[in-house]
């Protein structure tokens, strides 16, 4: 029998709480949510990092970050036999090797320059009104440009086309990235929130950079900022539509595993961090997951999963060997009979210094030996944190007591 294709669909920062299918009140994912009614959707799917180089390197080799290496997102971080490996994205560095094809836009000298990790640093340390103003001399930002969703759709759809035996395909769409660059959003003149968003904030550094979030946005209200983020889901929603529509156009479907996916979420103004992905909140850690596996039918999962176990996964359904130990586990159980396959949750956060977190069904607990965001120079966590995820779902109220029994989980 031959290979079935592979095809591996990243969304990024894509948080469930913005979307219909988690019970979101404006319907950003009509396509998404057609394609989990028909497939294997997970509700309780978790990313091992809240940040994209660490969660991405947890996906491919099913290892914890402290395991494949790449513990913190960069630039502060320290071959598929058988197959033909395409990739639609822009991350590069280690990243690209062993695929047979990977996409990366041509870029100005000035972006390039921009994208070297050490000019990054100056200018993310750069007093508000001097990136302001050096944003408006460059006309950019610290940070690379990405592709339309709908360029990376087509180009994806073209590399099928040509693609000559079975293929691995990743498609990585950054559209729902701060700041939604790809985005078209007029504003509607929505009273500014800015300074009383400000108030609110504590340490001069976090000010500096929420300024820095206005400055490249161009909006001045978290409304609006909020309403373009919906707007780029709704852009990459049409996008991923249209690539499982050509595959069932095709009749690919019976010969195609689809894995899509958030690599983290975002935390929009939750937990007084705006518009970053810092910290181990579920709304930086809890992402979507849906499956579609040759002719398997739609099923809806409750039971905890983590990024680490796709791969180990896909190894069970391909009848592959794993070739070393790995840290996530086969899903099989749980999609075939239900059978609960996990019981914790463990993440790090890759934009703090040391941050650790452990969670079950029912309970969290979060271990910040150093705190320090290395985006706003905040700390959003306390020493030791601990949630009742049955009472309080929004991780609101701190009930560290001094002990915890999931302290020795994460020794």
């Amino acid at each position: 029998m031959e290979k079935p294709n592979v095809i591996f669909i990243v969304i990024d920062a894509l948080r469930p709480k913005n979307l219909s299918m988690f019970s979101y009140e404006k319907e950003t994912d009509k396509n998404l949510k057609k394609i989990a009614n028909e497939n294997i959707f997970f509700r309780n799917y978790f990313s091992t990092s809240n940040s994209t180089a660490p969660a991405l390197n947890s996906i491919f080799t099913g290892l914890y970050p402290p395991n494949h290496g790449i513990l913190h997102q960069f630039p502060y971080t320290t071959d598929e036999e058988g197959y033909e490996t395409i990739a639609i994205d822009w991350i590069g560095m280690w990243f690209k090797e062993g695929f047979d094809y990977y996409e990366e836009k041509e870029t100005k000298e000035t972006k390039k320059f921009l994208n070297i990790p050490f000019i990054k640093k100056i200018l993310l340390h750069l007093p508000a009104w001097a990136y302001k103003f050096g944003k408006k001399v460059v006309k950019t930002r610290a940070s690379a440009e990405f592709s339309p969703a709908i360029d990376t759709a087509n180009l994806g759809i073209s590399k099928i086309k040509e693609a000559k035996k079975p293929f691995f395909l990743f498609m990585h769409f950054w559209d729902t990235h701060f700041p939604f660059p790809t985005t078209k959003y007029k504003s509607k003149g929505i009273k500014s929130d800015t300074e009383e968003i400000l108030k609110m904030i504590k340490e001069n550094s976090q000010k500096e950079y929420f300024k820095k979030r206005m400055a490249d946005i161009g909006l001045n209200s978290t409304e609006e900022m909020i309403n373009k983020y919906d707007e780029a889901i709704k852009n990459v929603d049409e996008a991923v539509g249209k690539v499982y529509q050509f595959l069932k156009k095709e009749k690919m479907l019976d010969n195609t595993i689809i894995v899509i996916q958030g690599d983290h979420g975002d935390s929009l103004k939750e937990h007084n961090i705006f518009f970053e992905h810092s910290g181990l909140y579920d709304v930086s850690i809890h992402v979507p997951l849906i499956m579609h596996i040759p002719n398997f039918e739609h099923k809806e999962i409750n039971e905890l999963a983590e990024n680490v176990d796709v791969i180990p996964t896909l190894l069970e359904f391909l009848e592959e060997k794993e070739e070393q130990k790995l840290d996530g586990v086969s899903l099989w159980p749980l999609i075939k009979d239900g059978r609960e396959v996990r019981e914790k949750i463990f993440s790090w956060d890759g934009l703090s210094h040391d941050i650790k977190s452990v969670m079950t069904k029912d309970r969290k607990l979060i271990i910040a030996k150093d705190p320090t965001c290395n985006l706003c120079k905040a700390k959003h966590h306390k020493e030791k944190e601990e949630y009742d995820l049955e009472k309080d779902k929004e991780e609101l109220e701190n009930i560290y007591s001094g002990k915890s029994i999931l302290e020795k989980d994460l020794e």
